[in-house]
């Protein structure tokens, strides 16, 4: 049930904790751009494709996105935080994709648009991770890829929610867990790469 204000509690539970801490976010993990560069290569996108950055706060991955489609592909960034469009858009973001506050589980688009979809620091938020996985099932087309990153280890990522008092489930990430939960929402995982300094599920859209 929505708020009074119209935002889920879900909603307003995520932009309560990360509009004070969206000024200034990149420069408390100054070291996180080649490690994003290299979870977009794993979408494999070709020039002029559609790509998403599900969950983009600052806009981050949004340069290497574009990069990777091109002048004639297309970049959309969806966030629920307006604080974190903000900083995106002060960090020139907007000049090279679009950018719309949004639900994950109610995408702005049409189904079958898109090439490739990037879900970092994600799933763990979500209190219907399943159903954010199916919502991006549905506008990507048959083979795209979905990659679910973090520029970060997975227990260390836990660790750094406990300290911060984030409500998340790191569970949703847990090896034994992803591969069932992906398959739910319509995704084949292909690639886990659950390493000590980042972690990586790799999908494809089922045909």
């Amino acid at each position: 049930m929505d708020s009074p204000s119209g935002v889920s509690p879900d909603l307003a539970r995520t932009r309560e904790f990360f509009t004070p801490r969206a000024a200034g976010w990149e420069e408390r993990h100054p070291d996180d751009d080649v490690s994003f560069e290299w979870a977009v290569g794993k979408l494999e996108l070709s020039p002029g494709d559609v790509a998403i950055d599900a969950g983009c706060g600052s806009g981050r991955a949004l340069a290497p996105l574009r990069r990777a489609v091109g002048s004639q592909g297309a970049v959309l960034g969806v966030d629920a935080t307006p604080a974190m469009l903000r900083e995106a858009a002060r960090l020139g973001r907007k000049s090279i994709s679009v950018c719309a506050v949004g639900d994950v589980g109610r995408l702005p688009l049409r189904s079958g648009c898109a090439d490739g979809i990037l879900a970092a620091g994600l799933l763990p938020h979500l209190s219907d991770p399943a159903g954010a996985l199916q919502e991006m099932a549905r506008v990507a087309q048959p083979g795209a890829r979905l990659a679910v990153f973090h520029p970060i280890g997975r227990l260390a990522l836990a660790a750094r929610h406990q300290k911060r008092g984030a409500r998340a489930c790191d569970m949703t990430i847990d090896p034994q867990r992803i591969g069932p939960l992906l398959a739910e929402g319509g995704w084949n995982l292909v690639l886990l790469d659950d390493a000590d300094k980042h972690y990586l599920a790799l999908a494809v859209r089922g045909r």
